[in-house]
């Protein structure tokens, strides 16, 4: 399990393991598009953009895990 809930019991935003799940893959997929799409630059800038929504969400620096220049993991 991901999270510290289980799919039956949503955290306290009522997301559960599995919606985080789907919302992950989903922004992983309109990522992969975009980057097929975009320039460089304007590809970087949007995960950029997204690391720091996904920090302030989360409270985690997502971009230390995953950086825009990683390309094994977007």
């Amino acid at each position: 399990m991901l999270l510290s809930t289980s799919e039956q019991n949503p955290d306290t935003d009522g997301a559960t393991d599995e919606e985080v799940l789907a919302a992950a893959e989903t922004l992983g997929e309109e990522l992969a598009a975009a980057k097929d799409e975009s320039s460089e630059f304007a590809f970087t800038t949007m995960v950029m953009q997204c690391n720091e929504a996904i920090g302030d969400e989360t409270g985690i620096d997502y971009g230390s895990v995953c950086g825009a220049d990683d390309d094994g993991c977007c």
